[in-house]
């Protein structure tokens, strides 16, 4: 197998009135390729701030942050953002989703900021709705959608780029009972497809 993270002694402390709150305590973790992982734990134990620097949304206090082979944990923000658009595919528990936007728009969205030509994003956009389900939906906007719809479109846009990663915090955490377990085989599916899944 090959590794795809590499967490060395990872700290994370925020500034709390005079005080620091330490978060993460030195974490150790290793994913390889493929894997499908579940972070879990009762609430405020981390699993928010470990997903936001596992997807260099945020950057770790010390310790090293191996992706790809690639040292994120002291890139800048500039070389962060490369990475966040090319390695990693972000669902979101509240989809996050342009409301003035197509389902096709807000999906082609990461290929705009990739740099690629219209042809391409259509083309890449069109295939990966198609994938979840959505080919005659793509027309529509977020409200014409229901819940479990614009989860779908999140989950094709975290896809679209052909990440190496695919980082879903609390993404079944507002959706019904029938939307969970479609979000779950969707999840699956990709996993299958050779996409490493973190939940």
């Amino acid at each position: 197998m090959e590794t795809l993270i590499s967490l060395k002694k990872i700290t994370r402390d925020f500034p709390l009135g005079g005080q620091t709150v330490k978060v993460l305590k030195g974490i150790d973790l290793k994913i390889e390729k493929n894997e499908y992982v579940a972070l879990m734990g009762p609430s405020g134990s981390g699993k928010s701030t470990l997903m936001n620097l596992l997807g260099c949304l945020d950057t770790p206090t010390s310790g090293e942050y191996w992706l790809n082979g690639k040292d994120v944990s002291k890139m800048s923000d500039n070389h962060l953002a490369e990475v966040r658009n090319t390695e990693i595919g972000f669902v979101f528990q509240t989809f996050n989703l342009l409301p003035r936007s197509t389902a096709l728009e807000n999906v082609s969205l990461p290929m705009v900021y990739a740099g690629k030509s219209n042809s391409e994003r259509v083309s890449r956009a069109t295939s990966v709705l198609e994938q979840v389900g959505l080919s005659d939906r793509m027309d529509h906007r977020p409200n014409q959608l229901s819940g479990g719809q614009r989860q779908r479109v999140a989950v094709a846009r975290a896809l679209v780029t052909k990440p190496s990663i695919i980082l879903a915090d609390e993404s079944t955490g507002n959706v019904d009972s029938n939307t969970y377990v479609e979000l779950v085989n969707l999840f699956k599916e990709f996993h299958a497809l050779g996409n490493t899944v973190i939940v």
